[in-house]
């Protein structure tokens, strides 16, 4: 691989061929200063091979040796590639966020995590191909292909996965097969909007989705991103703020969601239903502290004796005062101590501070 080296636009240029020793390019580096008219360091402004790969290693700096070992390392994978290799090697450089010669490399040495769609370079081609091969996500019948807006088709598609144009054709990542357990988790996705596009973000979202996601948008910033639906398919759902969702703190919730047991997913419904949160920022922090609540037996007879075992007393002792004790009676009596609240996921309490004991509901009258 050549790289082509200058100071500036238009300016004197020397042509390097990698691998090479830092002893055999500092030395040209020194011609470069001495026959130049531009001032500041020596960037990297083409290559041998194909456009795109320049503006991606410009920023490596030829007088450290380590950089100089990072270019011979990709130089040394270039020439080991194909023709078509290096085409999916430059889309893929385009369809990820690249920040420096390392990404250069992780991408270079991960291509089979990318798949090339030759020869469609458009839209238009794009939503040919999907649906030629049936992978529109609609069997069209063929007496309707000459109708189908193949260019939405395609670019609704590319919205969705993301991916790069490029003058050889289309590169994406591959699709990731889901494990059994992750096919089976509920939907927690939004579809967001902009001038530009629309785009699903399923959450909790990587880096790499959220920044195919502002490609794909055209935006700078997804915070500017309309939401246009919210697709949260867990039991409790109804009970947050959609008013006052915002993709980062859908994402903060997603995250803890993830992470939680079933016995957790149900806890938090429970706590969601008692404390009907004010926004959707509340119903986060009560994710967060999770431990605080727990579900508790919803028979008040059992809750009696349960508090009767705290209180020293045995299976034995239980026994001995069972047709004697009106354990529903004092059931009662410790879940409003412990301020204890029915929902329809079950009984519930806080343990750092006990609920206030609830007064009658509107409508009752008191005696």
């Amino acid at each position: 691989m050549d790289i082509f080296v200058s100071k500036g636009e238009r300016d004197h240029e020397v042509r390097i061929r990698l691998p090479a020793a830092p002893d055999m390019i500092w030395p040209m580096l020194t011609e470069l200063d001495r026959c130049s008219v531009s001032g500041g360091p020596a960037r990297i402004t083409g290559t041998s091979l194909f456009l795109n790969l320049a503006q991606y290693i410009s920023g490596a700096d030829l007088e450290e040796e380590a950089d100089i070992r990072r270019l011979n390392v990709l130089a040394g994978m270039m020439d080991g590639m194909s023709v078509k290799d290096q085409q999916l090697l430059s889309g893929a450089l385009d369809a990820e966020s690249v920040n420096g010669l390392d990404d250069v490399l992780r991408i270079a040495s991960s291509l089979g995590q990318y798949e090339f769609i030759e020869g469609v370079a458009t839209d238009k081609e794009l939503g040919g191909w999907l649906v030629e091969h049936g992978k529109a996500g609609v069997d069209f019948p063929k007496e309707v292909w000459p109708y189908l807006d193949y260019a939405g088709i395609g670019r609704s598609y590319y919205a969705d996965h993301g991916g790069a144009y490029t003058s050889s054709g289309y590169v994406k990542r591959r699709e990731v097969i889901q494990t059994q357990e992750a096919a089976k988790q509920p939907n927690f996705a939004l579809t967001l909007a902009s001038p530009a596009s629309t785009r699903r973000l399923n959450l909790p979202a990587t880096d790499d989705d959220l920044e195919r996601a502002k490609r794909a948008l055209r935006l700078d910033d997804l915070g500017s991103a309309v939401i246009k639906n919210v697709e949260i398919d867990y039991p409790w759902a109804h009970l947050l703020d959609m008013d006052s969702i915002t993709l980062q703190d859908a994402h903060i919730l997603a995250k803890c969601v993830q992470e939680m047991t079933a016995q957790e997913l149900r806890v938090f419904g429970a706590v969601l239903e008692a404390e009907q949160p004010n926004s959707f920022s509340d119903a986060n922090l009560t994710a967060m502290y999770l431990d605080d609540y727990e579900l508790v037996e919803d028979s008040e007879r059992e809750y009696g004796r349960e508090a009767l075992r705290k209180a020293g007393a045995d299976d034995e002792i239980l026994d001995m005062l069972d047709g004697f004790t009106d354990f529903d009676a004092l059931g009662r009596s410790e879940m409003e101590a412990d301020g204890v609240r029915e929902t329809s996921f079950g009984h519930v309490r806080r343990l750092s501070a006990p609920w206030p004991e609830q007064g009658p509901e509107i409508g009752q009258t008191m005696c």
